[in-house]
């Protein structure tokens, strides 16, 4: 096993200032970054902020394709019954539990941050939870909303034009 950079070791405050420096590309250059470290009180080279510099790109392109590829899939593929964040929230719960394996296997986590760890992201998965329970939501009263529309349409005996369609479309949107 590799032993950790010490960029990882940094406190978290100041490896998160880091790498918000870096996902922004708002710093002077490694040698720069490196001396604003020395200031903090830690010595990093610059080969060390790219390598870390590198890992990050690397992280935030999987993430950029990962929702990339959800939109095309939804765009492919309706989801009414909201399959499609169950499907995530189990791939976030399997890949959480992968985690957790690996941190107690590297037996370099304190205990209490492994449970702070832990509760953020039991959090982040009821976070997406209920916000799938209130997309889910939504997407009922509109199709409600809709059928109500229709329903009184077709009692009065009316026809629904396109104008008329695009004004409870704005209605409904909030257009």
């Amino acid at each position: 096993m590799s032993r950790r950079s010490k960029v990882d070791k940094l406190p978290t405050g100041l490896k998160t200032e880091l790498e918000q420096l870096l996902s922004a590309k708002t710093h002077d250059g490694y040698e720069a970054l490196a001396a604003w470290l020395r200031e903090q009180g830690y010595e990093i080279s610059k080969s060390s902020l790219h390598r870390a510099d590198q890992r990050l790109q690397r992280v935030m392109a999987d993430i950029r394709a990962s929702a990339e590829a959800a939109r095309m899939i939804v765009a492919a593929n309706p989801d009414d019954a909201d399959e499609h964040s169950a499907a995530v929230i189990r791939l976030v719960q399997s890949q959480l539990f992968e985690a957790m394996l690996r941190v107690r296997e590297a037996g370099e986590v304190d205990p209490a941050e492994q449970v702070k760890l832990l509760s953020q992201a039991a959090r982040a998965v009821a976070d997406a939870s209920r916000a799938s329970i209130g997309q889910k939501k939504w997407a009922d009263e509109v199709r409600r909303r809709l059928d109500e529309v229709e329903r009184s349409a077709e009692q009065s005996g009316k026809r629904l034009d396109a104008v008329t369609l695009q004004m409870i479309r704005d209605a409904l949107y909030g257009g």
